[in-house]
């Protein structure tokens, strides 16, 4: 197997060149249910690919036995130096490590332990065997989820590497972004990154928090190769451009090419798994994997509607594709590019909000990347005020949602906004809360600028800022410059005040 292993590294390399606890009104379900059937004329505001920069480029080859949980992978990266000056280091993310012995903080909430060990307890782990420079050996550090590397000479402004890392892990039975059951093993986060440098905080090197998503990833190209045993089926981010199986050996090697997106993740799918898929009307393919029926007709009208309306209401989904893989979560759903991991529990219910929003997030924190750690609710609010639409259907219904979500949170103040996520240690102390604060502020925007302009303001902001990452700054500013006037007085009433606004 690792022969088989080994060759598809070479030839990879040789042709890659938390919950939504919203409170809503009674309407809510029935605006839901509405939802599903209705379809909407797609791209009213029409994507625009922006000039962008060089992307940096993973080449990976994994190799995974899905019996021992264990993963062996060779990835070789094309990393440009972008900063202002030159680089003494690298530094790549290895999140999986959060799961080992004796981490701080821990990745869940602990009330949601129970659901994430659902299918059994363990630590994983990603330990880095080798990395290399231009094929010259680098020495390393790996300290839980940071690893080092230690450059011999500085690394000047536009000077493109190749570096590789060698490394092996352990994947357990999680309920979590990474991990599995009986049934598969999913990979959210899993591959090693470079991590986001910036002239403020130079490597940004955050934890992995508890609450929400922790993670400021840049856009880059992925070449992926996944060797497994033959029985399983392999979905991940991108294309599927290849699948190559060896019934003398028992083995098959699955090949994904995918460009400008945040993160490759995948799942390794046992037989037990089938697979139904649509499209939207502009001609996205939605593919849901699944092992539990009952609920396929339902989500499948529901992700068609919610990808109809989004691309409605901010522009044109960039990708030709997205997969809804039915897992283990401890929370409802968990979105990456072009992936949507949904809880089985989730799927079979009646309450879809969670996976309404991993739709929108496709947008908002895909395409466009934030900060999630500094401003946790900059693409959270836009996804939960433009989901909205799907749940209520006039002016009148949407004031009374809003004013429903108003009075659970008015009494409240210590809702400042501009709180980082490591302030923000349970689900339902502050963070739920202020995100219902940061939708209620995009809601008074719209009322502030009006439908038309709002709606412009929106897909601008699409245009404006895909595949990159979008700051609290680039976004008042553009309100600012396309409302004609000054919004400080507004946006400091929401963001800096720790009460409430009236609506």
């Amino acid at each position: 197997m690792r022969k088989i292993f080994y060759a598809a590294l070479f030839l990879l390399v040789l042709t890659a060149c938390g919950r939504d606890a919203i409170p809503a009104p009674d309407l809510t379900e029935d605006a839901t249910a509405a939802a599903i059937e209705t379809t909407y004329t797609p791209v009213a505001i029409h994507y625009e690919t922006p000039e962008i920069p060089q992307h940096n480029e993973y080449i990976v080859a994994l190799e995974i036995d899905p019996a021992s949980r264990t993963v062996h992978g060779i990835s070789r990266i094309n990393f440009t130096n972008r900063t202002a000056g030159p680089l003494e280091e690298i530094v790549l993310r290895v999140f999986l490590n959060a799961f080992g012995e004796g981490t701080h903080p821990r990745p869940y909430p602990t009330e949601l332990i129970g659901r994430m060990h659902r299918s059994g307890y363990g630590r994983g782990y990603m330990e880095v065997s080798h990395a290399s420079l231009n094929n010259d050996a680098l020495d390393f550090t790996l300290d839980s989820t940071v690893v080092t590397l230690h450059l011999p000479a500085p690394l000047e402004v536009d000077t493109t590497v190749q570096l590789l890392l060698q490394f092996n892990a352990y994947v357990p039975k999680l309920g979590h972004y990474m991990g599995g059951n009986a049934y598969a093993m999913w990979f959210g986060m899993f591959l090693p990154v470079i991590a986001v440098y910036d002239e403020n905080n130079g490597w940004n090197t955050d934890n992995f928090y508890p609450i929400s998503t922790s993670f400021m990833l840049e856009a880059a190209h992925y070449h992926v190769s996944v060797t497994t045993p033959v029985r399983y089926q392999i979905v991940g981010t991108g294309t599927r451009v290849e699948e190559i199986i060896d019934h003398d050996t028992g083995i098959q090697i699955t090949r994904f090419s995918a460009n400008m997106v945040r993160d490759f993740a995948f799942a390794v799918l046992s037989p037990y798994y089938n697979r139904v898929s649509t499209s939207t009307t502009s001609g996205v393919e939605i593919n849901l994997f699944h092992r539990t029926d009952g609920f396929v007709e339902n989500v499948l009208n529901l992700v068609r509607g919610s990808m109809d309306y989004f691309e409605y209401r901010v522009g044109t989904y960039p990708f030709g594709q997205i997969n809804i893989v039915e897992t283990d979560m401890l929370v409802e759903s968990v979105a990456f590019s072009q992936m949507v991991f949904a809880d089985t529990m989730m799927l079979g219910s009646h309450n879809h909000n969670g996976l309404m929003h991993s739709i929108g997030s496709q947008w908002f924190t895909g395409v466009i990347g934030t900060n999630p750690v500094a401003w946790p609710w900059l693409g959270s609010s836009l996804t939960r005020f433009i989901g909205s639409g799907l749940r209520v259907f006039t002016p009148e219904h949407l004031h009374e949602y809003m004013q429903a979500n108003h009075a659970a949170i008015a009494g409240r103040t210590d809702l400042f906004m501009y709180q980082s996520l490591d302030e923000n240690t349970t689900i339902w102390g502050v963070y739920v809360p202020m995100q219902i604060k940061a939708m209620l502020m995009i809601y008074q925007l719209q009322q502030r600028m009006g439908d038309e302009l709002f709606g412009e303001f929106i897909g601008q902001y699409y245009r404006e800022f895909s595949f990159q990452i979008a700051t609290v700054e680039d976004f008042i500013n553009l309100a600012e410059e396309m409302y004609g006037e000054s919004l400080m007085e507004f946006f400091n009433a929401w963001i800096y005040e720790g009460t409430v606004p009236p609506i």
